[in-house]
């Protein structure tokens, strides 16, 4: 393997979803040279995912409500947030909100005040929506730039420091060729990994590339058990996003035989009606309100039956009555996708979404190694246990400019290292000696059946519903594909270079959130094990991971 060319620059920003393209554009207005790679096309990844019809950001109201707010974020996040991160959020987002149309993104503002998702109180709410002229706004700003570049169809393979300090990376472009960059720092956007799971509300680049980037470069991972699931719709259209709010106008939720999926979950305390109603009031599965068990019945039908087709949602028709904008605003995107939910019969099911947990950074996107920053999904920002909605968007814009800020600043003083071809083949050849596989001739199967197979062990034993003995049953299987994947031949030859590195990414990745949720005996949040049905106050820590050698560590800290 060889380095068909090289690259300068001063910044690589990886992921071109709202946070890469707020930070470069902020780079990029400082004169400082910037180059854009992502994993298929400009403004892409899950903040223009097209099955959905808007994305919300949450905005502080006042002075008054700062306090307010952040004790919002506490009560959600069971204690496992970043109090400064959170803090930053709640005095930034009222300034970052009014910077969308600089990135080329028209934000309507809701009429009045709003509960978002979780959410305890009422406050602004700002409406993205749009994808198409988004991209196209994006793209026109772009060019304006002559020390800006992007690469699409381009995938980061690795990470490479000189002095303890960011210096370049290794690239694999849209012709499959290797390409060195050398560089002075890097910020990594490249999302979450909701598509290392079978059923998911992500685009397919959405695969934790990004994770493995930074824990290898030496930055740590924390709050990865905790996962966002959320009902997508699966009839009459796949993989489209389910809006909650409608729950308020729903009777009920039934099985493959149209008995009622509620009435053998709910406890004598808690009716259908209440039920329905506090789950239309979030998102995201939760184990810490009384809808859990709307999330709960659903899984652990799937898991039984092995039946993943769905479950029928029971309307009234009053619900098309609703005049508020937030209703009128996800229905009439739903008739477009040609979906009517009192007309048609309506079928939904948890889908991976997003991930509360990722790199672990400071309140400027630091990672804690020199020159390398990590922003939007990809980082554990302001979210615990639990995520308020609209927040990740917002968090995009507030993050994404003060790593360009603090960027810009650790330019002036960093040094500027050369990496030679040679040097740059030689962390190739690290690389493809980096997993011990292939060996089992009897496990081998191509990668993409074997990606197929990583999916379908996440969505049964990492998804909503999880159990000690299912996650010990999933770990092994994921040792038995990996001793079968033929990494270093992949890598080889040309044509499969993307699906190596892909693969080798969902080993890894599956492997770290599957002892993760292993790690952590009890239920909080986002995070359920049904043999630890209750949240532990002895687990009010934070699980943190990190990488020395090729030793993976797990360790609960108070930080």
């Amino acid at each position: 393997m060889e380095i068909n060319r090289r690259i300068t620059t001063e910044v690589l920003v990886v992921g071109s979803g709202l946070s890469g393209i707020k930070a470069t554009k902020e780079l990029a207005s400082m004169n400082r040279d910037v180059l854009m790679v992502t994993k298929t096309k400009l403004a892409s990844g899950s903040s223009f995912y097209p099955l959905k019809a808007s994305l919300g950001t949450q905005v502080t109201k006042n002075e008054d409500d700062k306090h307010v707010f952040l004790e919002d974020i506490e009560d959600l996040s069971r204690g496992m947030h970043n109090e400064d991160l959170a803090e930053v959020y709640v005095n930034d987002i009222p300034e970052r909100v009014k910077e969308y149309k600089d990135i080329g993104v028209q934000a309507k503002k809701l009429e009045g005040e709003r509960k978002a998702c979780f959410a305890n109180h009422a406050r602004d709410i700002y409406l993205l929506s749009d994808w198409d002229q988004i991209r196209k706004n994006v793209t026109a700003i772009f060019n304006q730039y002559d020390n800006l570049d992007v690469m699409q169809k381009t995938v980061v393979v690795s990470l490479i420091k000189k002095g303890n300090q960011m210096a370049g990376a290794i690239l694999l472009d849209d012709k499959n060729e290797f390409v060195l960059v050398e560089c002075q720092a890097v910020i990594l956007a490249s999302g979450g990994f909701g598509s290392i799971y079978k059923h998911n509300l992500n685009p397919a680049d959405v695969d934790g590339s990004g994770h493995m980037l930074a824990l290898e470069a030496g930055a740590s991972l924390v709050n990865m058990e905790f996962i966002q699931f959320i009902p997508g719709i699966t009839t009459p259209r796949y993989k489209t996003l389910f809006g909650e709010h409608t729950l308020m106008y729903c009777r009920d939720i039934i099985d493959q035989h149209g008995e009622s999926l509620l009435k053998p979950y709910l406890p004598e305390d808690v009716s259908k009606k209440e039920c329905l109603e506090i789950r239309s009031t979030h998102g995201p599965f939760t184990h810490s309100l009384e809808s859990k068990y709307f999330d709960i019945a659903m899984m652990e039908n799937i898991i039984k039956t092995k039946d993943e087709n769905g479950f029928t949602l029971l309307y009234d028709d009053d619900l098309y009555d609703n005049e508020e904008e937030f209703y009128k605003v996800y229905l009439d995107w739903l008739k477009e996708k040609n979906v009517h939910l009192t007309e048609q019969e309506v079928k939904i099911a948890p889908f991976a979404h997003a991930s509360n947990g990722g790199v672990f950074i400071d309140e400027n996107g630091r990672t804690g190694i020199a020159g390398l920053y990590a922003i939007g999904e990809l980082s554990s920002n302001i979210e615990g246990a639990n995520r308020l909605g609209g927040n990740s968007t917002g968090a995009c814009m507030v993050f994404g400019k003060r790593s360009a800020l603090d960027c810009e600043q650790y330019l002036q003083s960093a040094d500027v290292y050369k990496i030679s071809e040679a040097e740059g083949e030689q962390h190739l050849a690290r690389l493809s000696k980096s997993m011990d596989s292939g060996s089992s001739a009897e496990n081998q199967l191509s990668a993409n059946k074997m990606i197929d197979q990583i999916k379908e062990i996440m969505w049964y034993h990492g998804n909503v519903v999880r159990s000690g003995e299912r996650l010990e049953e999933a770990l092994e299987q994921i040792s038995e594909l990996e001793s079968g994947f033929k990494f270093a031949e992949l890598l080889e030859h040309k044509q499969s270079r993307k699906l190596a590195i892909k693969g080798r990414n969902f080993i890894k990745m599956a492997r770290i959130l599957l002892q993760s949720m292993q790690e952590r005996k009890e239920s909080r949040g986002a995070h359920y094990r049904e043999d630890y049905p209750v949240e532990d106050s002895s687990y009010d820590k934070r699980l943190f991971i990190s990488k020395l050698n090729e030793t993976t560590s797990y360790t609960f800290l108070d930080q």
